[in-house]
């Protein structure tokens, strides 16, 4: 009987460990994660960009055409739809950072994590469901911004509006890691 509770007692707890394991477990994402699967497609089928300089662009702000893909490419640059699975999730992500906020000794404590360098500063912003606006970093220096990090935290479906762009998901940070392929 006592041999019996003893296993049904060592059973229980490795129950609630292997429980407890797998409800903090990080999930690694890649950027197209986060976009609904009708965005992808759209971007997927996207027409080849055709550099005809003597004609206007239909990717260019001002363009007053009706083409077809220029509308589809508006449609995803401005989509701020996002994958309701990843809301409240742990994740890890690749990306660049884009500095919204520094404490009094120049370490950033917010940003938004972008997947390419130079969004939002040199090109325009992604899509809001390709940026992520982080928040609780610490020790990330101002001057190692030009280098790509793993963020790893919770991530949730909360937008995030500042000059720079808008962020369909945002990020309490756990860890901030260097890049690594």
């Amino acid at each position: 009987m006592l041999r019996t509770l003893s296993v049904a007692l060592y059973l229980t707890l490795v129950a609630c460990f292997a429980a407890g394991l797998s409800a903090s477990e990080v999930k690694t994402i890649e950027w197209t994660d986060l976009m609904p699967e009708e965005d992808l497609k759209l971007l997927e089928q996207m027409p080849e960009v055709q550099h005809d300089y003597s004609q206007p662009s239909p990717f260019d702000d001002d363009y007053k055409g009706d083409d077809p893909a220029a509308q589809q490419w508006q449609q995803i640059m401005n989509s701020a739809k996002v994958v309701e699975k990843y809301n409240n999730t742990k994740v890890r992500v690749p990306g660049f950072v884009v500095p919204l906020e520094f404490d009094s000794e120049q370490n950033v404590t917010s940003f938004f994590l972008v997947p390419y360098f130079g969004a939002c500063i040199h090109v325009p912003p992604p899509p809001p469901n390709q940026m992520i606006f982080v928040n609780g970093a610490k020790g990330l220096k101002a001057d190692m911004i030009y280098s790509p990090f793993w963020i790893s935290g919770t991530l949730t479906t909360d937008v995030m509006t500042h000059d720079l762009g808008q962020a369909a998901y945002s990020l309490k940070v756990d860890k901030i890691e260097e890049y690594t392929y």
